[in-house]
């Protein structure tokens, strides 16, 4: 199985990942090039959209050059990945002139091999173009150790991502990550309930204030996206406003959970409303999105319904396309058996 951050049907173009050294890959078309004296070598990844040219070989003519794509119906790299590990070699005289695109025009022969993820799950393929074979060879044979090879650096990026998940800390904010507070609050929500400590969960959300009609204030730094700028100040904000035994993490992306520990639920309000004073005072340009949830010691909730219930209170998690235009929106729900409730913070 994937690790959660891997999205396999995402573009490895689309972000730089330092584990999958494309150099290398570019470099290792060039060698299977060489040896088998054929046009093109090129590396193919099945995509949301289809199939995607990963990395190619310099060619004498632009062909399957980096980043083109063809469609997921097409059926000669269908067949590419859908082959067993060993490969295949397709002579496409079998295929109908309308079944290939004209860049397979003066292609009698492709020599493939696929490529896998760490989980078996297919990734791409391998391909060789008009390759010269000599007679009694095992011909697909030869590309197994340039598959191996590129499938150690996908195991090596899952690895590394595996990794990254198993660190509790979030880099960013130094905050806890998702990980790191669905690790600890457990625990600290067992104890405060042992004691009879009311708890709740709140969701923060920077999203821009559209009633400001001027642009949001730069970053201070050249080089500092002002959203990196503004989640550290948020995370700084609520470590100063929690208490001891609450829990504040960086949950994902522009959200932000905090675990509180409280007497009743005004006190929830009280934590909002000073947030929300707070952010007015820093940038008038942003405004927050809350949702929470409040339980009682004899409610019995398990963490993990508890933050879907102050999540989906989130503007952002809601299916209805009516969005506020003013004020900060605060929406809640109640496990102290009085009926779920919501408000609005202007």
């Amino acid at each position: 199985m994937l690790p959660d951050t891997i999205n396999p049907t995402a573009s490895l173009l689309d972000s730089a990942q330092p584990q999958v050294n494309l150099g290398r890959w570019m470099h290792q078309c060039e060698l299977i090039k060489s040896y088998y004296h054929g046009t093109c070598v090129f590396i193919i990844q099945r995509i949301a959209l289809g199939f995607e040219v990963t990395v190619s070989s310099t060619n004498e003519h632009p062909i399957f050059s980096v980043g083109s794509t063809y469609p997921a119906d097409f059926i000669l790299f269908k067949k590419v990945v859908s082959s067993s590990i060993e490969g295949r070699n397709q002579n496409l005289a079998s295929f109908m002139l309308d079944e290939l695109p004209r860049e397979f025009d003066g292609i009698q022969h492709i020599l493939s091999r696929p490529i896998y993820w760490p989980d078996g799950s297919v990734f791409g393929g391998l391909c060789v173009i008009n390759p010269h074979l000599p007679q009694n060879a095992q011909h697909e044979a030869m590309l197994e150790p340039f598959q191996i090879l590129l499938q150690q650096d996908l195991t090596l990026l899952c690895q590394n991502s595996r990794i990254d998940s198993l660190s509790m800390r979030d880099q960013e904010t130094g905050l806890l990550n998702r990980y790191g507070f669905l690790l600890m609050a457990p625990r600290q929500l067992n104890l405060s309930r042992r004691f009879g400590a009311h708890a709740g969960i709140i969701f923060f959300e920077l999203t821009p204030n559209t009633t400001q009609k001027t642009p949001p204030i730069a970053s201070s730094s050249i080089n500092e996206p002002p959203a990196e700028k503004h989640h550290r100040w948020l995370a700084n904000l609520l470590q100063n406003t929690i208490r001891t035994a609450d829990i504040a993490a960086h949950y994902h992306d522009t959200q932000f959970v905090v675990l509180a520990f409280i007497d009743n639920e005004r006190d929830i309000l009280q934590i909002i409303k000073r947030t929300e004073k707070l952010l007015e005072q820093h940038n008038q340009h942003l405004k927050l999105d809350i949702g929470y949830s409040f339980f009682s010691p004899s409610a019995n909730v398990k963490l993990p319904e508890m933050i879907d219930a102050a999540r989906n209170n989130l503007t952002s998690q809601q299916p209805t396309t009516h969005q506020p235009t003013q004020g900060n929106i605060l929406k809640s729900v109640s496990y102290d058996n009085s009926p779920p409730h919501s408000t609005a913070l202007v």
